[in-house]
């Protein structure tokens, strides 16, 4: 466990960590094992960005940095925070503040910083540092990374040493995380990283549902040049369905024998605006939601049922107002179609995904509409309603490329905005569960890997945006182990973790109490099989 202690200024600051496997995704689960560095006081600041808690960790190739503020703010934009990092140790170079001497100022709601090297000042932008950050979304709490061996000036390196230190300021209202009079040190390099364990293209069983977002910009599967990379990457991949954003100029039926020439087999379509969604099953009916779509598809051969699936591109960007306005409408859809008297009536059995180009970038409150159905113009678009027909919130899936712990999924090195997480994949899981998931980045890949999947170094850079992928298997309650066979080991986990009052074996209302209704609905499930 790493060990770290901020001192007064005036004396030799000592900091360490372990190194660890933190993967920049807008969650901090995986920071449960990180110390605190510091805790600032709440309340000490005017303005949103109210400096608090401050982690720090790192592994062979990034420093991350996780802090939360006493208010909501968005990072990359509309802020005055400063990040100061001396990564030399030595007050005596850099920039004067706090107590040390930084060579790295980086301006988070500016998108830029200045690197300052033997005097000379750099303005840099966050491919010069391989800057990540996340949420995308307004937040309380975020993470970033900064690529430890870059050269931001193009010559000189910004680490050169094995410690660092750390200041952050919001120079809107004077906050500093550590206080005047502190200097916080951080020593890299302690202990050993834990290895990336790399996801599967695989599925985890041969009948899972592959289902697919992408954003392919501007119809480049149909430019000659970029054909072949979708190509090498849809095949490999292998989906069973797909959903489109960005494709203007050509029609579904474009699209779907695009997509047979290159996966063979027979294939279905629907349009609406510039999302597609292709499908190896048969396509039901389709509706316009606002310039997005709803598609009910018939997958009953796979996870016997059918699916309501809503592909959407959703206003990118500043228009915060146009993008919740989408939002209100896909879930009074959703509502509606599992309600007597819409344009289709669903069982509850029927499970429900929101994929696509969401563009989340600005206030939290869309994701928050689109997990819990909490519409905010009901005078236009009706009451809330939880969107999972158990009367639960929906699920976010939060994925991770194939051999890198980065969950951004759209990336544009040459744009101020740094790599974000714009795609999204949502869906009930009362009746549905996820087999597996990850996303598609070649240029992140090994060469074996690339090699054994017959992929090329540059085919993701055919978009700005990455491939999420996800499997899919019907919802079985009594498939405790997610193995799709119901034996022995699934009565062991019910018995234990209905002893334990474990949520495992919380299987029926009312939820939080373990009772005789969880054991009738362990057992007419076992009983009854998986689809």
């Amino acid at each position: 466990m790493k060990h770290i202690t901020a001192l007064l200024f005036f004396l030799v600051g000592s900091a360490a960590a372990d190194q660890a496997p933190i993967t920049i995704d807008g969650f901090f689960d995986d920071w449960a094992g990180v110390d605190l560095a510091w805790q600032d006081p709440l309340g000490d600041a005017g303005g949103p960005v109210d400096l608090g808690s401050l982690w720090i960790a790192d592994d062979e190739r990034f420093l991350f940095l996780r802090f939360e503020s006493g208010g909501e703010f968005d990072l990359s934009e509309n802020n005055n925070l400063r990040l100061y990092l001396d990564t030399d140790a030595d007050a005596g170079t850099g920039i004067a503040v706090g107590g040390i001497g930084a060579e790295l100022e980086w301006r988070a709601g500016d998108r830029f910083g200045i690197f300052v090297h033997l005097g000379v000042e750099t303005v840099v932008r966050h491919n010069d540092i391989r800057f990540r950050g996340g949420p995308t979304v307004s937040s309380t709490g975020f993470e970033i990374a900064i690529g430890r061996d870059t050269l931001p000036d193009g010559v000189n390196e910004l680490f050169t040493g094995s410690q660092i230190r750390v200041v952050l300021v919001d120079t809107g209202s004077g906050d500093t995380l550590p206080d005047a009079g502190s200097v916080l040190t951080y020593t890299l390099d302690v202990g050993v990283a834990s290895a990336v364990a790399t996801r599967s293209f695989e599925r985890r069983h041969p009948d899972d549902l592959r289902i697919i977002t992408h954003n392919v910009l501007s119809d480049n599967p149909f430019n000659a040049m970029d054909a072949p990379l979708f190509e090498r990457l849809y095949s490999v991949v292998d989906p069973d369905i797909l959903h489109l954003q960005e494709i203007y100029n050509n029609s579904a039926a474009q699209t779907r024998d695009l997509i047979a020439s290159w996966l063979g087999g027979d294939w279905y379509a629907a349009s609406v605006a510039d999302c597609k969604t292709v499908s190896r099953y048969p396509i039901v009916g389709s509706w316009a939601i606002d310039g997005n779509m709803a598609v009910l598809i018939d997958t009953t051969a796979s996870i016997g049922t059918e699916m309501l699936c809503i592909n959407a591109h959703f206003p990118c960007c500043g228009n915060d107002f146009n993008r919740q306005r989408e939002v209100d409408a896909i879930m009074a859809f959703i509502r509606d179609a599992y309600s007597d008297g819409g344009v289709l009536t669903l069982g509850s059995e029927v499970p429900v995904m929101i994929a696509g180009d969401l563009n989340l970038v600005g206030f939290s409150q869309q994701i928050v509409t689109l997990l819990t159905g909490d519409i905010q113009n009901e005078t236009l678009y009706g009451p809330d309603q939880a969107p999972d027909p158990d009367g639960t919130d929906l699920i976010n899936i939060v994925s991770r490329q194939t051999e890198k712990q980065m969950g951004y999924t759209w990336r544009s090195d040459s744009s101020s905005f740094w790599p974000g997480h714009l795609d999204y994949l949502i869906y009930s899981d009362s009746n549905l569960t996820r087999r597996h998931d990850f996303l598609v980045y070649t240029p992140e890949m090994s060469a074996g890997e690339l090699t054994a999947r017959g992929l090329l170094a540059g085919d993701s850079d055919a978009s700005d945006h990455l491939v999420v992928v996800a499997d899919f298997a019907s919802f079985c309650p009594a498939d405790l182990n997610d193995d799709r066979l119901l034996d022995l080991s699934d009565i062991n986990a019910f018995v234990i973790g209905f002893m334990n009052q474990d949520s495992i074996a919380d299987l029926a209302e009312p939820f939080g109490l373990f009772d005789l209704a969880d054991v009738i609905a362990f057992i007419a499930s076992f009983t009854g099989g998986c689809p």
